[in-house]
């Protein structure tokens, strides 16, 4: 009896450590795809440890979870076929958001927002196929406005203003810009 129950013991120590998978040590990078050391074959399969998240075919595919040496979740992403495809978020060691976005075919894509350890923004703005675009706004730690201006195609592009951490107008570096450059002083 014992005996069987020794068996048994080992039996649920042993179990856990196989369905946990492997880590990311344990794989080997090659031409595009991830492969376990020794294999020839892509990997399927998942790896824990730092970094959760499962492949297939040799490409990180669905929900992956990194973490801080602390145990806290440092980001949370999401893959399709190798391709960052859905919603992006980091966070900071005590658990706030650093920045939070999305990804379509590993491009940004929609509303990106980066945040101060404090919970305050620090800039926000809209990216279209990885290319900033619209307004966008950026804020000094203490909350008050640092730039706000438009992107076309990834470059400046209208009225840009640029202010000090006090609320005064940076007037040498406000303007208005096209294609990237400034055409003009500020207004």
């Amino acid at each position: 009896m014992k005996l069987f129950y020794l068996a048994l013991s080992l039996i649920f120590f042993f179990i856990p450590f196989s369905i946990l998978g492997e880590t990311m040590s344990d794989l080997i990078w090659n031409n595009g795809l991830y492969y376990k050391k020794g294999s020839k074959n892509p990997f399927d399969g998942i790896v824990t440890g730092e970094i959760n998240g499962s492949f297939k075919n040799g490409k990180r595919h669905g929900k992956w979870t990194r973490y801080y040496n602390n145990g806290r979740v440092f980001s949370i992403s999401n893959y399709y076929l190798g391709l960052k495809n859905g919603s992006f978020i980091t966070f900071s060691k005590n658990g706030q958001y650093i920045e939070k976005g999305k990804y379509k075919n590993n491009l940004e894509d929609g509303l990106w927002l980066r945040f101060f350890e404090n919970g305050k923004i620090n800039y926000k703005g809209k990216f279209i196929n990885g290319k900033k675009t619209g307004v966008w706004v950026g804020y000094y730690y203490n909350g008050q406005l640092e730039y706000k201006g438009s992107f076309k195609n990834g470059k400046k592009d209208g009225i840009w203003e640029f202010y000090s951490s006090n609320g005064m107008k940076y007037n040498e570096f406000s303007g208005i810009y096209k294609n990237g450059n400034k055409i003009s002083k500020a207004l």
